[in-house]
């Protein structure tokens, strides 16, 4: 992975946010609406604290508390552990994997939260990187370009996994010439 690229190139602007005095029953409703699983708690523009839905599994469901009933300033994690949109991807990534955490919101100098940037956010930029450094290959002189001749049958396989070409994760793997390959890559080897 590319270790220049600031979070601000790959973060999320659209954040799902919450208040301390809203309901749990409230926040579940925007985790639904936004399609994530966290919201960032927010006081005067300010991230003072997350919910993720582990928080809602360990704090409400396992404790069969009602969610109408409970608001989020007792379910959320604080204090929060934020980064600035210029840090690097690779550092937002060794500051997950010491603290444990899959999200860190994204704070301008004056604390106002202008985005989140995830886990699967930086996995994804890292395949992208890792297609981006096939195609190089690709294209440097001495690269021996498709194997020449009759191509294989193509057959169909139940399995995913990651393309052996792009890097990328497929749900159905082609197998072409010894290289199981996901559909664009198999169209680009014919």
């Amino acid at each position: 992975m590319q270790t220049d690229i600031p979070v601000k190139e790959v973060m999320t602007t659209v954040v799902c946010t919450v208040r301390k005095n809203d309901s749990v029953h409230n926040l579940a409703k925007r985790l639904v609406e936004y399609g994530v699983g966290s919201a960032v708690v927010i006081e005067n523009g300010t991230p003072v604290g997350i919910v993720t839905e582990k928080d809602l599994i360990s704090k409400i469901v396992a404790r069969n508390k009602v969610p109408s009933e409970v608001s989020v300033e007792d379910v959320m994690s604080q204090p929060v552990i934020t980064i600035n949109p210029n840090t690097s991807l690779r550092e937002a990534a060794r500051i997950m994997m010491k603290r444990g955490i899959r999200r860190l919101p994204v704070v301008n100098n004056s604390g106002e939260l202008v985005g989140i940037i995830t886990d699967n956010d930086i996995l994804s930029v890292s395949l992208d990187l890792g297609e981006f450094a096939s195609l190089l290959t690709q294209d440097a002189v001495g690269y021996p370009g498709p194997v020449q001749g009759p191509v294989i049958e193509s057959e169909e396989e139940d399995i995913s996994g990651i393309c052996d070409r792009c890097g990328k994760y497929s749900d159905t793997l082609y197998s072409i010439n010894g290289l199981r390959l996901c559909e664009d890559c198999t169209e680009v080897e014919r």
